[in-house]
């Protein structure tokens, strides 16, 4: 009987509840992965996705805010088309209008022609004084010599987004170099002999009012002030003035 008993127990192992069934082929893994705390590198990998697509979304918005034209309250920096006239033309130190004298045979002048005109011209050495004179005694001086000496000559004012200022200077219209704007307001104290004032503006609505001397330019590109500005040796540079608004040109006598 004890030999028999013990057999039926070993025949009846796999039915018996005191003994646990085998688990099926893969079974014990698949219990393990599933308690087994998560890989950190992938944590990790997942953390980098996100950050990734926050920063591309951050930047397709700060692409489309610029294209709208959001970089200065300006928009359409195109509108550099400038009127042919202008009425609220400022007042002389004196307090009278400025009075323009054209010289019908007047030519445009080429690049060359209008930087020698202003170096020999003496409007530049005159002394800027708010009793006296300020910018448009200058632009209307420069405007009347150039025209007496015939070269076509415009006055031009100026207003500013960040300012109350209103500024006059001058344009030419040269043969190879297109519209030319020239700034010859004078400085506060007395020049020397070799000093000069003159200078080349670089003028465009919505940007930054330069300055640089007609020694240290050859183009009337903005373009080119940029370039230049961001240059370790900058030179012949002036002041800035501050954000363009509106720029109106008067070929015509006041």
């Amino acid at each position: 009987m004890g030999l028999e008993r013990q057999h039926d127990l070993n025949n009846n192992e796999d039915e018996n509840t005191c003994y646990p069934k085998k688990a099926p082929p893969g079974y014990l893994d698949d219990l393990i992965n599933k308690i087994r705390p998560k890989d950190p590198s992938s944590q990790l990998e997942m953390a980098h996705r996100k950050v990734f697509s926050i920063l591309a979304i951050v930047l397709l918005a700060s692409m489309m805010f610029i294209l709208m034209g959001y970089t200065l309250p300006s928009a359409d920096l195109s509108e550099n088309i400038v009127n042919s006239s202008y009425t609220a033309v400022p007042l002389k130190a004196s307090g009278e209008h400025v009075a323009l004298i054209n010289n019908e045979s007047a030519d445009d002048p080429t690049w060359n022609e209008l930087i020698s005109f202003l170096k020999a011209d003496d409007t530049d050495r005159v002394i800027y004084d708010e009793n006296s004179s300020v910018s448009p005694d200058f632009a209307e001086r420069l405007h009347n010599n150039a025209e007496k000496a015939g070269i076509r000559a415009a006055f031009v004012v100026v207003d500013f987004y960040d300012n109350d200022e209103v500024y006059a200077l001058n344009a030419f219209k040269t043969t190879d170099k297109g519209l030319t704007y020239v700034d010859c307001t004078g400085s506060d104290v007395k020049l020397q002999e070799l000093d000069s004032f003159d200078k080349i503006a670089y003028v465009e609505k919505g940007k930054k009012y330069g300055i640089i001397s007609i020694y240290y330019t050859n183009s009337p590109e903005y373009e080119f002030y940029k370039s230049r500005k961001n240059h370790f040796l900058r030179r012949g540079f002036y002041e800035e003035k501050g954000y363009v608004d509106n720029i109106n040109v008067c070929w015509e006598s006041t």
